[in-house]
């Protein structure tokens, strides 16, 4: 595949495989060896970029999805002068600050840090814990990493920004001839329907925050191929009277900037947030987490509290399932074949309602869940009208613990039907593991959203 692709102001072009890592791409086609690999897998930040302004992790980004985007890599920031580039100030601020420790984690670092102030300025310094926290620093220099991005702002960094253009803007990767009718980069979701009615078992790409790690460990390599992420009609989030769709294809990030989701559906957006770091919010997807059909999963916990559906396409046309129907089985979903995840459809929530989102894991944050819990209700006049409670890391699939759901509507809203939730979803709830922990913090979750309402 030849894909042409905008780094550093500088049009680049390259012959590389359809799959191939951004990050790759960079250090071994593109001898721009400042972006590292650490884990190669997502986990690290070592090899963070921004692609069109966005941080991602370049290991998790496949070549065919950077034809025609532009790219900041680390090399990127420094300031042309007579004998080359010299470092800009957040480089400078790095240095004298005591933040470059190895040649690993810095770039990523760096990058992670540009990211945050082309969109923020002016950073709190939570806001800048939480920017930097899917970058890794094994020399645990933290603390000196976040003087030095306090440093850049007050020096004026922010303001030496200048927009970047991109040429080759809108350009799609050239297939050789024996990747043509295997590797596809629609430009329409019209256009991949039909692509996926004549080529039903292909895969599909969407944010690559799965496919690219079970490529680099061997555990997967797609014959066919059709890239659905660059699709505009599955991004966003839109209110349509009652209902919000939310496409497919949209980020935990994308969640997180639209003030819509915000205000309609903060459970969501605080699950999001709990879903990974920045670099991979930013490309981690609604439909990516729904149609992998895992148990650990952060989002269809909160989307069963919400009754959201799901709405699927194909040539043929579409329909729409319960979360309960498209997830049927572990690692299954309902999707036929030539048929994709379009769109979720989410009920807005009365003014009145109460949602939550609560995660529990390893660690507060960056973790995979060993409970989650999602909870909304509707009361009036003091009494319960609708009450949806779901759980999640328990079992082979997110579920709804019906039988405390039903326990409770209808009950006034005091401290008697707290204790008859709480106590109801800690005997509901069946783990396969570590039974009496998950257990009991699932009655405690329970209680403390009854505590918060009253």
């Amino acid at each position: 595949m030849r894909m042409r692709v905008t780094v550093n102001g500088k049009v680049r072009s390259a012959q590389v495989h359809p799959l191939k890592s951004l990050l790759r791409v960079l250090r071994e086609d593109l001898d721009l060896p400042g972006t590292k690999e650490g884990c190669g897998e997502g986990e690290c930040g070592a090899c963070a970029v921004l692609l069109d302004g966005v941080l991602v992790n370049s290991c998790c980004v496949p070549a065919l999805q950077a034809a025609g985007r532009e790219v900041l890599t680390v090399e990127g920031l420094g300031v042309p002068g007579e004998e080359g580039q010299t470092p800009d100030a957040l480089q400078i601020a790095f240095v004298e600050e005591g933040a470059v420790h190895c040649g690993f984690c810095t770039p990523g670092m760096e990058m992670a840090s540009r990211a945050l102030l082309e969109e923020n300025p002016r950073p709190t310094r939570e806001e800048v814990r939480v920017a930097l926290s899917g970058n890794l620093c094994r020399c645990t220099g933290y603390e000196p990493i976040y003087r030095a991005v306090d440093r850049a702002v007050r020096e004026e960094y922010p303001a030496s920004f200048r927009p970047r253009p991109n040429p080759c803007a809108g350009d799609l990767p050239e297939f050789d001839p024996e990747e043509r009718g295997r590797f596809f980069a629609p430009r329409s979701l019209e256009e991949a329907l039909a692509v996926l009615a004549e080529h039903p078992d292909a895969t599909l790409l969407a944010g690559g925050t799965d496919i690219l790690p079970d490529r680099k460990n061997r555990k997967a390599d797609p014959e066919k191929v059709v890239d659905l992420f660059r699709l505009e009609e599955l991004h966003g989030a839109v209110r349509e009277g009652e209902i919000l769709r939310l496409g497919a294809c949209t980020t935990n990030g994308e969640i997180l900037r639209t003030p819509l989701v915000g205000e309609l559906l903060p459970a969501l957006r605080e699950a999001s947030f709990r879903s990974g770091g920045p670099a991979i919010q930013n490309r981690a997807t609604l439909g990516g987490n729904l149609a992998n059909a895992s148990g650990a999963a952060d989002l269809p916990v909160v989307l069963l509290a919400l009754g959201a559906r799901v709405r699927l396409a194909s040539a043929r046309g579409t329909r729409t399932l319960s979360l309960g129907e498209f997830m049927p089985r572990y690692r299954e979903n309902a999707c036929a074949p030539g048929e994709i995840l379009e769109s979720l459809e989410i009920p807005v929530p009365a003014p009145s309602s109460r949602q939550r989102f609560f995660k529990r894991g390893s660690r507060k944050a960056l973790t995979l869940s060993r409970v989650s819990l999602a909870l909304f209700l509707e009361e009036e006049g003091g009494t319960i009208r609708t009450f949806r409670l779901a759980a999640g890391s328990m079992a082979p699939l997110p579920q709804r613990l019906t039988r405390t759901e039903e326990a409770v509507l209808g009950r006034p809203l005091d401290r008697q039907t707290a204790d008859l939730a709480s106590r109801m979803a800690g005997e509901e709830v069946q783990p396969r593991k570590s039974p009496s922990y998950r257990k009991a913090i699932t009655a405690n979750l329970v209680r403390r959203f009854f505590d918060e309402l009253l």
